[in-house]
């Protein structure tokens, strides 16, 4: 309690907490980031050497481009499999072509007639996966050889290289040999607050701003709204796509994010000079009845244009200190 005539007094203003409209939009901070859905980590399916670098960091490449060439003894092994499981498949064909027959004449039972048809898928299937195999690889399965090419399944551009010539590859590497990206779109990775979901809705519209351009806009649209709460922020992921033909938005640049309100949607807002912070908590300081003031534990959102958006912890109606809430830091006690 401070008595009437405390100094302090003369400094300070009280206002009621009073929800108000939503402002025009929440401001937030994010990430940009690859589009996830036309992005390739490139990885080798063999071990092996590399012996040529086909492109350069930030060069385009259009599918199928090759990549790099590696030479590999595995090479060898693939094509020599990719033969043995065309004679199977021959024989395995015949067989079931010569079972049919005698299935027709009573000379085989059902089950030694499905046993052939059995054969056959199989052998079939074996040769789809060495050919599948062979043909990721740029190789031929009749032209012997131990040298391969990895090549591009999307078009887009070399954002990340992590192999020399003469490198040594392996197929069990954590780190991709290059990652290629269409930057035409980007992500842009949002934290938004739990209380803060009833405001965004998946196809809203936002405006991304980047200080790279302080003066330029732009516009992307809300893709994706997690289906999570991390338990330690208490906040949700938000991924949105926003157009990038230019390419002047860059993968792992920070950028503020505009996110437009839900039409009258009640917030509780109050002047910055209102918060109190320190290393463990943020706090305002309530004032109740006969000069009786006390700090309050308050969840805040991030701070526009000199105000700041409460989250959690005052009610309709209680009395808060907005201005010279500093000087009754140190006189008055924790609710």
């Amino acid at each position: 309690m401070l008595a009437p005539g405390n100094d302090h007094l003369n400094f300070i203003k009280v206002e009621s907490v009073e929800p108000t409209d939503a402002a025009p939009a929440v401001r937030l901070t994010g990430k940009i980031g690859f589009d996830e859905n036309h992005t390739q980590r490139v990885a080798s399916p063999i071990d092996g050497r590399a012996t040529k670098i086909l492109v350069e960091l930030g060069q385009k490449v259009h599918p199928g481009q090759a990549l790099v060439e590696l030479t590999s003894p595995q090479v060898s092994s693939l094509q020599a499999e990719a033969q043995k499981s065309l004679q199977d498949m021959d024989i395995a064909s015949k067989g079931l072509e010569r079972a049919q027959k005698l299935k027709l004449d009573g000379a085989i039972s059902e089950k030694e007639a499905a046993q052939a048809e059995a054969d056959y898928h199989k052998a079939k299937s074996d040769t789809a996966r060495a050919q599948a195999q062979l043909k990721s690889l740029g190789v031929s399965p009749s032209d012997p050889t131990v040298s391969a090419a990895l090549s591009a399944q999307i078009g887009g551009t070399i954002v990340e290289r992590n192999t020399l010539v003469g490198q040594e590859v392996r197929a069990d590497s954590a780190q991709p040999l290059f990652t290629i990206s269409n930057l035409d779109v980007v992500w842009v990775l949002v934290d938004v607050y739990e209380q803060d979901l009833g405001l965004v809705q998946q196809g809203a519209n936002v405006k991304l701003h980047v200080p790279a351009y302080p003066g330029e806009t732009f516009d992307g649209k809300v893709e994706h709204i997690g289906d999570v709460v991390d338990p330690n922020s208490r906040t949700v992921k938000l991924r949105c796509t926003v157009p990038n033909p230019a390419a002047k938005l860059k993968p792992e640049m920070f950028a503020t994010v505009e996110l437009a309100e839900a039409a009258g949607k009640k917030v509780v807002m109050l002047p910055s000079s209102a918060i109190l912070t320190d290393s463990e908590s943020t706090q305002v300081i309530v004032a109740g009845d006969d000069h009786v003031y006390r700090k309050r534990v308050v969840t805040v959102g991030p701070e526009r244009d000199g105000r700041v958006r409460i989250l959690d912890g005052l009610k309709q109606g209680e009395k808060v200190v907005t201005l010279g809430a500093i000087f009754l830091k140190r006189d008055i006690e924790s609710d």
